[in-house]
């Protein structure tokens, strides 16, 4: 199987004079090309993996970029006054930072980050898009400031990572990615969504050019909104149908609502039939084929479809911690390969993701659930500490009293400590999980910290709103957008998010949330949008996505037992610096005795930061 590990993307520095050319030797050792400015003290650098990937420089300035603007036709018009035309999308960049100073960036639309040297002002500006797409991570010392794409580009470049960081341990643990701003190592960060950093004579500044800000409409009729919705997502999509080679983009389609509407809308849109691939399993309870399979008969797609198999997964085993570069949990990062793959097989250079429509448009059961929790907040305070929950205390722990205990159990948590609350890592006795000596280096608080400071953020939206915002931060920066993009960056392909289009975002937002999550009703309005569009088998299904059905392989593939078994239970694995072993085994009686996919599922997590360790510690 031939793949490569991602790799492109742009390095910026500013630097001691005897630091640059080591930095440079070691980065020009790693593929880079390069620019100095040596008596400014600063480095740029590229590695052109992909197209608009790369570096551009000039007396007065240079910009190294990662980027997949929507809207280069419109940002060149822009600046069409200019005497040449900018054959480079770094050049583009500058004349439009000449022309509208910060403020361009209001102006991009897809994904970008990249870092511009500014000679006039001796100020190094990094900035990453409005959702984190295109990643950036940086690093200070009394020494240098450095910026990248990614991790492995500062490493490359020689900077000092300051070990494992113990918080983002727990944050995997708890999360199963770390997220912004913490990264793996004590001495590296990311930058938040749609925020920079400069770096000039007086130090290093944050500065923060957009974010997500809820402002309900409440004038529109149900119908309206209806109407609207479809037409916000129809322009969505064209913008990539209009910006890439129709008979080289292919569309996701795992059958739920959102990738299906992209692939009717880019069929629609086109005036071709969409090339659609599709993943499956021979575990009925996983497989979403037949759902794939109506969208494509409906739409009369191109239609393709792979079944992942417990080998495939035990092959790309080794290849993952080499793919992230730090400890990632997701399971679905296989279908998304395979699925990638499959498409690179058949002359696709560029893939269309769902990802984003249940974060804008109240997808996730858990925000229905979070209604659920508000009801029983409403009984009176009375009845409920005095009648209810004392009765509940006398009795047993387990079947439906059991379940009921739990349930008020998260409904007196505010929020966003409930909206996390169905956590492994928030239901055991911290005492339980973690080694002695790891404990006293954790901040427990570290995770819901940044979630209480994304929920106050938020404010003073709805309650609902301000956990779309959540997800949006965690969910789609740190977690899904990492799965996805960095699975097909490996198959040599690169992909779009037409859900996260910025327009479409910001429309989004004006939903009143009341109409995105109703009683029982995830996702109630978009639903109601796209009826008579989409086939009524796929708006009526429950949400599954492309779910990777380890439990029952885990239970019931040789292989797959053994490399569960061989990582997490035998020996002296490396994650016992963290977890305790009497945890590790109370974990496996439980995935032995119990039916559902519970442990299973943080068992893989398990696996996977065994993986990565055996893969990164010396």
């Amino acid at each position: 199987m031939t793949v490569t590990i991602p790799f492109g993307g742009f390095f910026s520095a500013t630097a001691d004079p005897d630091n640059i050319p080591k930095m440079v030797h070691k980065l020009e050792e790693s593929g880079a090309k390069t620019f100095c400015y040596k008596n400014d003290g600063v480095i740029m650098a590229a590695w052109e993996q992909f197209d608009g990937q790369g570096i551009w420089s000039s007396h007065a300035g240079a910009v190294c970029y990662d980027t997949e603007l929507s809207n280069e036709r419109e940002l060149r018009g822009l600046i069409s006054d200019e005497l040449e035309t900018p054959a480079d999308m770094g050049e583009l960049l500058w004349k439009l930072y000449r022309k509208f100073g910060r403020e361009f960036l209001d102006k991009l639309r897809g994904a970008f980050a990249f870092s511009i040297w500014d000679s006039s002002c001796r100020k190094l500006m990094v900035v990453t898009d409005f959702y984190g797409i295109r990643p950036v991570v940086y690093t200070k010392s009394p020494r240098y400031f450095a910026a990248a794409s990614r991790i492995k580009h500062l490493t490359w470049a020689g900077v000092e990572t300051g070990g494992i960081n113990p918080d983002a341990v727990f944050h995997y643990l708890f999360f199963q990615a770390i997220c912004t701003p913490l990264t793996i190592y004590k001495q590296i960060n990311k930058l938040e969504p749609g925020t920079g950093l400069d770096s000039d004579q007086k130090g290093l500044t944050h500065f923060t050019y957009y974010d997500i800000r809820y402002t309900t409409d409440s004038n529109k009729t149900e119908a309206s909104w209806r109407d609207e919705i479809f037409n916000q997502v129809e322009k969505a999509v064209e913008v990539y149908v209009q910006s890439l080679p129709v008979d080289k983009t292919g569309c996701f389609l795992s059958g739920g609502t959102d990738s299906s509407s992209i692939a009717g809308l880019y069929t629609k849109l086109s005036g071709k039939p969409a090339r659609t691939f599709s993943i499956g399993f021979d575990e009925p309870k996983y497989n979403e084929l037949d759902y794939a399979r109506i969208a494509a008969d409906c739409f009369k797609t191109d239609y393709h479809e792979y079944y992942v198999k417990p080998k495939d997964v035990i092959d790309l085993m080794d290849l993952l911690p080499r793919v992230y570069d730090e400890p990632f949990g997701n399971a679905s990062v296989i279908p998304a390969f395979y699925c990638a793959r499959h498409a690179e097989e058949n002359g696709v250079d560029i893939m269309l993701g769902g990802d984003g429509g249940d974060e804008i448009f109240g997808g996730n059961e858990r925000y229905v659930a979070n209604l659920v929790f508000q009801k029983y907040l409403e009984v009176p305070e009375l009845i409920r500490k005095k009648l209810i929950e004392p009765l509940l205390s006398l009795t047993p722990d387990q079947g439906v009293f059991y379940k009921a205990k739990r349930y008020i159990r998260r409904a007196n948590f505010p929020n966003p400590k409930r909206f996390y609350s169905y956590n492994l890592l928030s239901e055991v006795d911290p005492n339980l999980i973690f080694q002695d000596d790891f404990m006293h280096t954790i901040n427990f608080n570290s995770f819901l910290d940044i979630a209480e400071k994304h929920y106050q953020n938020a404010a003073p939206a709805d309650d609902t709103d301000r956990l779309l915002y959540l997800d949006m931060k965690f969910t789609i920066t740190d977690n899904d957008i990492r799965k996805v993009t960095q699975m097909v960056e490996t198959t040599g392909l690169r992909v779009r998010y037409p859900l996260l289009d910025r327009d479409l975002v910001d429309f989004s937002a004006t939903i009143p949330p009341g109409l995105k999550v109703k009683w029982k009703k995830n996702r109630y309005i978009f639903k109601h949008a796209m009826k008579g569009f989409l086939p009524d088998e796929i708006i009526s299904k429950s949400k599954h996505g492309m779910g990777l059905p380890v439990t029952p392989w885990f239970r019931n593939d040789k292989k797959m037992n053994e490399l569960l078994y061989d990582t997490v239970f035998t020996g002296t694995p490396r994650l016992l610096q963290y977890l305790n072993p009497d945890f590790i085994d109370q974990m496996k009686t439980s995935f032995e005795k119990d039916s559902t996919s519970y442990y299973g599922d943080n068992l893989w997590v398990f696996l996977m930061l065994e993986q990565w360790l055996s893969s990164h510690e010396s």
